[in-house]
């Protein structure tokens, strides 16, 4: 008797195994276990920056309107700029609940919490879309969630601060599952959360409401037209004028200037240099760096994609800070993992009641996230993650010093500090682009902590000339050195 070759052995136990799980275990468990890793290890490198000082600005000020908002202020955290109203930015209502949270508990690590899990959850979702929308099986929307779960793009949002934008990420998901399973009521739900994100994401769900209409869902269709439209124009229109008035934030879209409406309009006036700035070479390397991980399934399904491209354009050029990544790429993230779903359902052949993919096409997809992983997450191996749970001397002398000042102290710091302080009105971070200055240093302040670790490097010489000078100046307008680490470069001044 002929011996069946090795080949053939390890396609008919795959097929056995796919069976199984096709019976109704994989669904029940697949998604839980890759959900529930990806959140341990989101929330865990989340929270280790934190106590390690390696989270920034974006994390305290979030932190900081949550505490104002959970002491019973007006949510205008100093970080923002002055006189600024949270809602005056991107009418980001989801602060508002998880500022309930940040009540009973530290907001800081509340943030972080709230935003891996918000990330985890979108695994049982995209598997869900997968399963039930594309009718693909097992293999292929494992490969699916496990490309989304490695993919750089998921880490940068879920390890590095917190953005409103990231929690939006995963309720894409369910809009999309929700419209094609016609689930309305938790359609509607998930289509709330993203508006509550942030304002301007309006126009893509009034997008994804045409999509509806080519479907023939006429009536969710047209609704999710008007209530998208509605709720940017309310903001744009409504919101912003009665809340800025006369703020100084600096423009919330860049160049572009404080609005939405002054973006567009900036960029129909002047289309060619719209465009120019469009194909930077940044914004060239995000969408590479995002499309890469897929293996540019999104391009075969643009259909899905859509709805994110004409915001995305104008985020992409107006929000030009490399630091800006939620911002710019939270919203293309999640519609391109949308519409890798559907491209994978369109390379696939139809059987009986799923879709058979080519293995070596899904093989190729978890590959190629897990290159992109390794190569641009922040937490990938060549940077040495595991050691951010390990406190540094100057991480300690920073935290000491911190200790010192009293919570209604006003206080400009170094960008290391600023979330261990968030939790006061005046909070003002301290340039990490140049040397410090005493006159812009000691403005609306009462105390002063400067970490030199995030100031330009000089030499050994260079820096103790600075420091006189600086302590100099200091010492003329009434502050005294309270702390002082000069082996870790840790400095606090203080004014009675």
């Amino acid at each position: 008797m002929t011996e069946v070759p090795l080949r053939r052995q390890l396609r008919r136990r795959s097929i056995r195994l796919q069976a199984k799980l096709e019976a109704g275990w994989g669904d029940r468990w697949i998604p839980l276990i890759v959900g529930a890793v990806l959140g341990v290890v989101l929330i865990n490198l989340g929270l280790a920056r934190l106590d390690n000082l390696r989270s920034g600005p974006d994390l305290a000020a979030y932190t900081q309107s949550s505490w104002l908002l959970a002491e019973g202020y007006l949510p205008k955290a100093s970080l923002f700029g002055t006189d600024v109203h949270l809602l005056e930015l991107h009418w980001s209502f989801i602060l508002y609940p998880l500022a309930l949270i940040g009540s009973v508990t530290d907001p800081a690590r509340a943030l972080i919490v709230t935003q891996g899990i918000a990330l985890a959850a979108g695994v049982p979702l995209l598997w869900r879309l997968c399963r039930r929308a594309a009718d693909l099986r097992i293999g292929s929307a494992t490969a699916i969630i496990v490309a989304y779960a490695i993919h750089p793009a998921t880490h940068q949002l879920g390890v590095i601060d917190f953005h409103p934008e990231t929690i939006a990420v995963p309720a894409l998901f369910g809009v999309a599952l929700f419209s094609y399973t016609n689930r309305w009521i938790p359609y509607w739900i998930a289509v709330a959360i993203v508006l509550a994100c942030r304002a301007d994401f309006g126009f893509a769900i009034a997008i994804w409401g045409v999509l509806l209409l080519g479907s023939s869902r006429r009536n969710p269709g047209l609704w999710t037209i008007g209530i998208g439209v509605a709720w940017t124009l309310g903001f744009l229109l409504v919101a912003q004028p009665l809340l800025d008035d006369g703020a100084s934030s600096g423009a919330v879209y860049g160049e572009y200037g404080n609005s939405l409406t002054d973006a567009i309009f900036e960029a129909g006036t002047n289309p060619i240099a719209f465009i120019e700035n469009l194909l930077s070479e940044t914004n060239t390397v995000l969408l590479i760096s995002l499309l890469f991980p897929l293996i540019f399934l999104p391009l075969l399904s643009l259909r899905h994609v859509f709805p994110a491209l004409p915001l995305t354009a104008v985020l992409l050029v107006a929000t030009t800070s490399p630091d800006a990544f939620a911002e710019r790429a939270a919203l293309l993230f999640a519609f391109m993992m949308i519409g890798s779903t559907f491209a994978i359902s369109r390379l696939g052949n139809r059987g009986v009641d799923r879709i058979f993919v080519d293995g070596r096409v899904l093989a190729a997809l978890v590959a190629a996230a897990f290159l992109g992983f390794v190569s641009q997450a922040p937490n990938s191996p060549y940077r040495a993650p595991w050691e951010w749970n390990d406190t540094s001397a100057a991480d300690a002398s920073v935290l000491k010093a911190t200790l010192l000042l009293d919570a209604d102290d006003a206080v400009r710091a170094s960008p290391t500090a600023l979330a261990s302080l968030a939790e006061r009105r005046w909070l003002y971070e301290l340039s990490s682009t140049e040397q410090p200055q005493v006159i812009f240093a000691i403005a609306q302040v009462r105390a002063v902590l400067i970490d030199e670790r995030t100031l330009p490097a000089v030499t050994n010489a260079e820096r103790d000339i600075q420091r006189s000078e600086f302590n100099d100046g200091m010492q003329q307008y009434g502050f005294e050195i309270v702390y002082a680490d000069k082996v870790n470069g840790v400095w606090l001044f203080y004014r009675s």
